[in-house]
């Protein structure tokens, strides 16, 4: 219904928020790889409905795309930040960094925990659009 909506459009706003505050780091980090480059931003419009219309429906949801890489997750970690992140994506970024990719505060390697339901809702979701 309409909080639906709404609900999908503060995320994608929020999503595009996060990713520009992180993404100068992130680019640092991974170099200017084209191949590994994040998708172009979701051009955010004024109204809700017009913000919802622009999702595709077959692009994953935001919290199914690692918040280092911006990719489709695999074997999603929690880390002690609370964040989910691709293990390999984060343990790399640790070993150069030391502080959450998200919160930018230091962060401990371990424990990373598998996100066991993030990683059957992936799964599922990419049966369901045949991805």
């Amino acid at each position: 219904g309409v909080a639906e909506v709404r609900d999908r459009a503060q995320l994608l706003f929020w999503s595009e928020e996060v990713r520009e505050r992180h993404f100068a780091a992130l680019r640092a980090f991974f170099g200017s790889c084209s191949s590994s480059s994040p998708p172009p931003p979701v051009v955010a419009t004024t109204t809700t409905a017009a913000a919802a219309a622009a999702v595709d429906e077959y692009e994953p949801p935001p919290d199914f795309l690692c918040p280092i890489t911006q990719q489709l997750m695999e074997r999603p970690v929690i880390s002690p930040d609370g964040f989910s992140y691709e293990e390999v994506a984060l343990q790399e970024w640790l070993a150069s960094h030391g502080t959450s990719p998200m919160t930018g505060t230091p962060m401990a390697r371990e424990p990373l925990v598998l996100n066991l339901s993030l990683r059957n809702a992936i799964t599922h979701w990419k049966e369901q659009h045949h991805w």
